[in-house]
């Protein structure tokens, strides 16, 4: 694998990071429904293993 597209994979990483955490700013914020949490838990933990995955990936590759 290219040195460019380890580089792309750690930036889908970063990009994942950054979307877990304005998941979880949203749900301290305490303002949704038990609905809305239980989705925003589902999207939190398939993010967690993309990224997970992600990091999984570019450790082999690199490695």
């Amino acid at each position: 694998m290219e040195e460019r597209d380890l580089l792309l994979l750690e930036s889908a990483i970063t990009a994942i990071e950054e979307a877990s955490s304005a998941v979880a700013r949203e749900v301290e914020r305490d303002r949704l429904t038990e609905t809305a949490l239980s989705r925003l838990s589902t999207v939190e933990a398939e993010l967690r293993r993309s990224r997970l995955t992600l990091e999984k990936i570019v450790q082999e590759q690199a490695g």
